[in-house]
C-alpha cells in the first residue's frame, strides 16, 4: 500500500514541477510522516499476531494434557467395567447355582399364570367380576421374578374362580340385543356354564367383556328352563348347562332347522316334499277307507239285513237278486262284484307306491344337481374356501335325505295299507264262496 502510494506521488511530480520549493518539502514531509504510520501499524500488526501465536500454543498444550487425563480416565473406567463384568458373571452363576429348582418353580408360575389368565378372560365370571386377571400377563411375561405375593394372588384368583363355578349368581351387566341395542340388564349366571336374561340364553365376548344375546335361542323347553331358574329365589330348579362354557350352545343354535334344511334342498327339494305330502294324504284317507270298511263289514256280519253301505252286503244282495239264477251266472256276477270291491279296496295304493319310488330318485337327481354345482364352483374359485362349495354339497345330501325321508314311510304304509286291503278282499272272497254255497256268515 505504500509503495502504491510513492507511484502514485512519482506520477504526479511532473505536473507539480511548476510548484514551489517549499510545497514540495511539505509533500515530503507528509510522505514521510505517512510512512512511519505504516510501519507503526505493520510492527503492530506483527507483535498481535506473535501474541495470538503464543496464546494457540499455550492452548493447544492444555487441549493436550486434557486429552491425556481423559485417556487415562476412560482407560481406569474401561478395567473397571471389565472387572465389574467380571463381577457380575460371577454373581449370576452363584445365583443360577445357588438357585435350583427355584428356576423351574417360577417358569411353572409363569406358565399357570399365563394358563390361568386364558381361562379367566374367557370365563362368564369375567363379565362380572371385570379386570380380575389382568396382573396374571405381568406374572407370565414379564421378566422380574414372580414374589410370594403373585403367586398368593394367583392362588386366591383361581380359586375364586372354582368357587364361582358352583354358585347362581344375579348380577347387572351390559347385554348386546341381536338388534344391536346394549341394555343394563339382570342377568343369572349358572356357574360358569350358562348365563340367561329375561329367559333368553346369554353368550360372552371376551373381547368386549359384553354379553350377547343369542340371535337364535334353543329350544323352547330350555328358554322355559331359563325362565325359572331367573325367577327362582331359593330352592333347587332344573337348568340346562353347557359344560364346553358357550362351545356346544353355539354351535347348537348355529346348526340349521328343518325350514333351513327344506330351504336348501332348493326346488328339487320342494317338489319331494310336495310329492311325499300328496301320498301321506292319499295314505290317510285310505287308512281311513279301509278301517270303516272293515268295520262296516263287521257289523254286516253280525246282522243278517243286507246293506248296500259295505262290501259284504251288496254281495248278499247281489245274491239275493239272482237267487234264481244258476249257479255259474250267480258265481260270474259275485266275480264281478268282487273284483270291483277289490279295485275301491285298492284305490290310491298304486299311486303311493310310484310316489315312494319317484321320491328317492327325485333325491338323487338333486344329489347329481348339487354336485354339478360343486363342481362349477371349483372350476371357478378353486378349493382354497369350502364355503363357496358348501351350496351345492348341502342340496346334494339334503335331497337325497329328503328323498329318503318321504320314500321309507310310503313304502312302509302302502305295504300295511296293501296288506289290509288283500284281508279284506280275502274275506269278501271267502264270503263269495260261502254264498255260492248257501253256508253261514263268519
Amino acid at each position: 500500500m505504500k509503495s502504491l502510494r510513492i507511484l502514485s506521488l512519482l506520477l504526479l511530480l511532473p505536473s507539480m514541477a511548476w510548484a514551489d520549493t517549499q510545497d514540495v518539502d511539505a509533500l515530503v514531509e507528509s510522505v514521510r510522516q505517512e510512512a512511519l504510520k505504516e510501519a507503526e501499524h505493520d510492527e503492530q500488526r506483527i507483535d498481535r499476531f506473535l501474541a495470538d501465536r503464543q496464546q494457540q500454543r499455550e492452548l493447544l498444550a492444555d487441549a493436550k494434557a486434557q486429552l491425556a487425563a481423559a485417556n487415562q480416565r476412560a482407560d481406569r473406567l474401561r478395567n473397571a467395567y471389565e472387572g465389574n463384568e467380571a463381577t457380575l458373571t460371577q454373581y449370576a452363576a452363584t445365583l443360577e447355582e445357588r438357585a435350583g429348582d427355584l428356576n423351574d418353580l417360577f417358569a411353572i408360575v409363569r406358565q399357570a399364570a399365563l394358563s390361568a389368565d386364558n381361562v379367566l378372560e374367557s370365563s362368564l365370571v369375567a363379565a362380572e367380576q371385570v379386570q380380575r386377571s389382568s396382573f396374571l400377563q405381568d406374572i407370565g411375561k414379564g421378566e422380574t421374578t414372580p414374589t410370594i405375593d403373585n403367586i398368593k394372588r394367583l392362588w386366591t384368583t383361581v380359586l375364586t374362580e372354582i368357587s364361582e363355578s358352583g354358585k347362581v349368581v344375579r348380577f347387572n351387566a351390559t347385554l348386546i340385543k341381536p338388534q344391536g341395542d346394549e341394555l343394563q340388564q339382570v342377568v343369572t349366571r349358572a356357574g360358569v356354564f350358562t348365563s340367561v336374561s329375561d329367559g333368553a340364553f346369554l353368550r360372552y365376548l371376551p373381547d368386549s367383556g359384553k354379553l350377547v344375546e343369542l340371535s337364535r335361542q334353543p329350544a323352547p323347553r330350555f328358554q322355559r328352563m331359563a325362565q325359572k331358574l331367573q325367577d327362582a329365589e331359593s330352592g333347587m330348579v332344573a337348568m340346562a348347562l353347557d359344560p364346553s362354557k358357550g362351545a356346544i350352545l353355539s354351535l347348537m343354535v348355529q346348526s340349521p332347522d328343518l325350514k333351513e334344511r327344506v330351504r336348501q334342498g332348493g326346488s328339487i327339494g320342494y317338489l319331494i316334499l310336495f310329492l311325499g305330502a300328496i301320498g301321506v294324504i292319499i295314505v290317510i284317507r285310505r287308512g281311513i277307507s279301509l278301517l270303516l270298511a272293515r268295520r262296516a263289514m263287521d257289523k254286516q256280519a253280525i246282522h243278517k239285513e243286507a246293506s248296500n253301505k259295505n262290501a259284504l252286503g251288496r254281495l248278499k244282495l247281489i245274491a239275493v237278486a239272482n237267487d234264481n239264477e244258476s249257479m255259474t251266472s250267480l258265481g260270474i256276477r259275485l266275480d264281478e262284484a268282487l273284483a270291483e270291491e277289490a279295485s275301491f279296496l285298492n284305490r290310491g295304493l298304486a299311486t303311493v307306491a310310484v310316489l315312494a319310488a319317484v321320491s328317492p330318485l327325485l333325491g338323487l337327481l338333486g344329489t347329481v344337481t348339487g354336485m354339478i354345482e360343486t363342481f362349477q364352483s371349483i372350476t371357478l374359485f378353486g378349493t382354497g374356501d369350502p364355503k363357496l362349495m358348501s351350496g351345492g354339497i348341502s342340496q346334494a345330501l339334503i335331497t337325497t335325505q329328503l328323498g329318503l325321508a318321504v320314500a321309507i314311510p310310503l313304502v312302509l304304509f302302502h305295504s300295511l295299507l296293501t296288506g289290509r286291503a288283500n284281508r279284506l278282499v280275502e274275506r269278501l272272497g271267502k264270503y263269495s264262496s260261502d254264498l255260492l254255497t248257501d253256508s253261514e256268515l263268519d
